[in-house]
């Protein structure tokens, strides 16, 4: 099927089949009718119709989503948890290490 190149909203046509399984994970088909919308990033699976684009580009549903997740700066808990340990076991090693190395010499 063909890639949908941006947004747009369904004119004239009969219904589409549409693979939206990049953007919402759905595994199967979504049948889309006019005056409903279309996402950048959906397969057309089946049907042909008429449409007028709504959005391009990074003001699509999928570019605004990219742009959220590029500009999140939040650290979630597993992660101040694994930088603490990980911090530990640096600190640990190079504490081992100064000890080793007095014990040497």
């Amino acid at each position: 099927g063909d890639i949908i190149p941006a947004d747009a909203r369904l004119l004239e046509g009969d219904p589409l089949k549409i693979d939206q399984s990049a953007l919402t994970g759905e595994s199967l088909p979504v049948t889309k009718h006019p005056g409903e919308g279309v996402y950048s990033g959906s397969t057309c699976k089946q049907g042909e119709i008429e449409a007028v684009v709504i959005a391009t580009g990074v003001h699509t549903f999928f570019g605004k989503a990219a742009h959220l997740v590029e500009n999140t700066t939040h650290v979630g808990h597993f992660q101040q948890v694994l930088t603490s340990i990980g911090n530990f076991c640096i600190c640990s090693i190079a504490i081992g290490m100064i000890i080793e190395i007095i014990v040497i010499y």
